[in-house]
């Protein structure tokens, strides 16, 4: 399948079982990816999920044994001080046995995730996860082609019969044993499963983390010092700071937890330019908010966009919550963003008020354009409807440049259809919508709108009855 910013797409089937309120789900991942439905039925339990699994899969590194388990020989131990010898090795491998390989690691991996990783996910006892299971289901074949791996100053390439493990020597920095394996391994995970997008995540606590993060650094300072103070050496080993650094946020899930050290670290990449930087996204949170950030050393300022007596620059903690809920977004698209990322968002409407929903779904089309991959959970009507609108934009239809300025879109304002998967949290699973050139078929909405209006329908003719008979 092509996506809509034209590049090749190859389906995986993520299956949850067990997850807090979802008792078993499936779901694929699009271009744009929609997870709608009343509270409390288990959208964020999902999109934390997949965030926990694909930020921490590549970070195990310690199963190399398994990878390059089907080469048989030479093994990867092999390979490994080969690259570190003569900078280069040469291994042949066909697509039937990289398929093979890509289900035995995948299946393995998924197993070790649900046993091992789940509850760390969500800072919970191994106890309150252990029927559940996040299970994947690779729907194509490895891609006949794809583009060289690289990781540090290693690379992978092949040629549809050869991997080739290279590492560039001008770049080169450290040639441990150790390190290079863990390089390799994740390397060739990547070259393996392309399909798998690097994680970023908005949680719906961002909002919180703006206002106290702070604080929390603080906090933790301060327990540092007074630990580091106590008493003799017995003491010190009982009570480890990191030991109680860790207690005490235990209680935050992973997503929450990386935002907050995305939102304390803001300042130490500051001068970075995103890949898609050029596209100026940023700009467009700009006119929303009428306004803009500025991180100036530990702290984050609002300012503006007005002049004269009208124009001022605040801290962000006393900005409005719409301000301060797309902050970290702002920073995102000036400085992290990468083509391919997957960008998830829980609730990215949260605090806006309707015209800005509508604008927002705008700037996530933009963002599809400019090679993002993008996961919502929402409760919002208005961004599904202007979603729908934005899919019916993607299509030919007569004088359609003339309608389009009229209505005052812009030229990357257009969804495929093809590129978007939508579902419905509902009873204890998934309902998949079906998409089509007229939009997304999610009646969870039109229900509740339909039923508002017939009850404000009677009321009103009962009135007008009762005052007709006066």
């Amino acid at each position: 399948m092509q996506s809509a910013n034209g590049s090749k797409s190859t389906p995986v089937t993520f299956r949850f079982k067990n997850i807090g309120p979802v008792k078993e789900a499936n779901m694929e991942l699009g271009d744009l990816t929609i997870i709608a439905g009343r509270n409390n039925t288990g959208k964020t339990y999902l999109a934390y999920t997949l965030y926990g699994f694909l930020k921490m899969w590549k970070e195990w590194v310690d199963m190399p044994s398994v990878a390059f388990a089907s080469l048989r020989s030479p093994d990867f131990d092999y390979l490994v001080r080969a690259v570190i010898r003569t900078g280069q090795v040469e291994q042949p491998i066909d697509r039937e046995s990289l398929n093979l390989e890509r289900k035995e690691i995948i299946q393995m991996l998924a197993k070790e995730f649900s046993e091992e990783a789940l509850s760390d996910v969500f800072s919970s006892s191994e106890a309150t996860f252990q029927d559940a299971s996040l299970e994947i289901v690779l729907n194509d074949a490895f891609p006949l082609e794809i583009p060289p791996q690289k990781e540090g100053n290693f690379s992978i390439t092949y040629d549809g019969s050869n991997i080739v493990i290279e590492q560039d020597h001008t770049l080169r920095k450290d040639s441990a044993y150790a390190k290079t394996r863990s390089i390799i391994f994740q390397l060739y995970l990547s070259f393996l499963f392309p399909e798998f997008p690097h994680p970023f995540i908005l949680s719906a606590e961002r909002l919180g983390i703006s206002l106290f993060y702070k604080e929390l650094d603080f906090t933790k300072n301060q327990l540092v010092d007074l630990l580091q103070k106590m008493g003799d050496h017995e003491n010190r080993d009982r009570f480890s700071p990191f030991l109680l650094i860790d207690r005490t946020t235990s209680r935050y899930t992973l997503p929450i937890k990386d935002n907050i050290d995305y939102t304390r670290s803001i300042s130490d990449f500051r001068r970075q330019k995103s890949s898609i930087y050029e596209d100026k996204l940023f700009n467009d949170i700009k006119d929303m908010m009428n306004g803009y950030y500025k991180s100036s050393g530990d702290d984050i300022e609002f300012r503006s966009k007005a002049r004269g007596n009208r124009k001022f620059i605040i801290p962000l903690h006393i900005a409005s919550s719409s301000a301060r809920g797309l902050s970290d977004l702002y920073f995102y698209l000036r400085h992290l963003a990468r083509k391919n990322h997957l960008l998830i968002i829980d609730e990215p409407e949260s605090h806006l008020d309707t015209t800005n929903q509508i604008l927002l779904a705008r700037l996530l089309a933009r963002f599809i354009q400019a090679g993002l991959k993008v996961l919502i959970t929402t409760h919002s009507d208005y961004l599904i409807k202007e979603i729908n609108n934005l899919i019916m934009l993607s299509k030919s239809f007569d004088n359609k440049e003339e309608v389009v300025n009229k209505l005052g879109y812009g030229e990357n304002d257009f969804l495929e259809p093809d590129a978007i998967r939508a579902y419905v949290a509902e009873g204890d699973g998934l309902s998949k919508c079906e998409v089509d050139e007229f939009g997304i078929d999610m009646p969870v909405f039109d229900e509740t709108i339909d039923k508002i209006n017939r009850v404000s329908n009677e009321l009103a003719t009962r009135l007008a009855a009762e005052d007709g008979q006066k």
